[in-house]
């Protein structure tokens, strides 16, 4: 995690952000509307830095998937197991991870949509089966999550809006003491209310940085 001194500096913005990302730039990417911002981006590399963690699990992949596994890489150390409920968008990630020689850092997970016991106005949500699985094999086996990047489902279309929720109730137990929650695209009104629930039910003390577009909470028992 970041500490006191970095916390308190100024948060990047997208420009500057662009700038901190480009020695970790590599092979082209395509930067749709659903990737996460730059400053977002950096702010997450930063924890990530300066954490170390074992185990990272980001919900919907991309850009960020590509970007985390070069710095993992670089730091020699940690996992990603990076979930997606697109078929088809998964097969390019892991495309691009192989051409990268990064795939042994990357678990991608293809984990259609499907209705969850804990959603909210009936949204669906990643396969739990398919989760709870690769969450188990043997390389991940008994690793807690360091960091959780709830970038996944989408969420932007009317009717979907809280399709985010059940991610912090169904990996809860998963969490490793101090492990940090983001979530993405918090100028949403869908998001913010998945953040106050989750602020509510979890005793949770998130902090939003609307520069970067994120809200960032430590787990519990550090």
């Amino acid at each position: 995690m970041i500490d006191s001194a970095e916390t308190a500096r100024p948060p990047y913005d997208d420009a500057a952000a662009w700038h901190a990302l480009a020695a970790l730039r590599g092979p082209y990417l395509p930067w749709s509307p659903g990737a996460m911002r730059p400053a977002g981006l950096v702010t997450l590399l930063n924890d990530v830095w300066f954490g170390g963690p074992a185990l990272i699990v980001e919900l919907g992949s991309g850009v960020s998937t590509i970007v985390l596994a070069r710095l993992l890489a670089e730091l020699g150390t940690g996992h990603l197991l990076a979930v997606e409920h697109d078929e088809a968008w998964s097969a390019r990630v892991q495309r691009q991870l192989d051409r990268e020689g990064l795939a042994e850092l990357v678990t991608v997970l293809y984990a259609p949509l499907r209705p969850n016991r804990r959603s909210w106005d009936g949204c669906q949500w990643y396969d739990e089966d398919a989760l709870m699985a690769a969450l188990d094999a043997a390389a991940l086996d008994a690793v807690p999550i360091d960091v959780l990047l709830v970038d996944g489902p989408p969420a932007w279309q009317p009717g979907a809006e809280h399709s985010r929720y059940p991610a912090l109730g169904m990996l809860a137990n998963r969490l490793a003491p101090g492990a940090r929650i983001v979530l993405d695209d918090v100028e949403r009104a869908g998001e913010q209310a998945v953040l106050l629930r989750w602020q509510q039910e979890h005793g949770l003390d998130f902090e939003v940085r609307p520069a970067a577009g994120l809200a960032l909470a430590s787990w519990p028992g550090a």
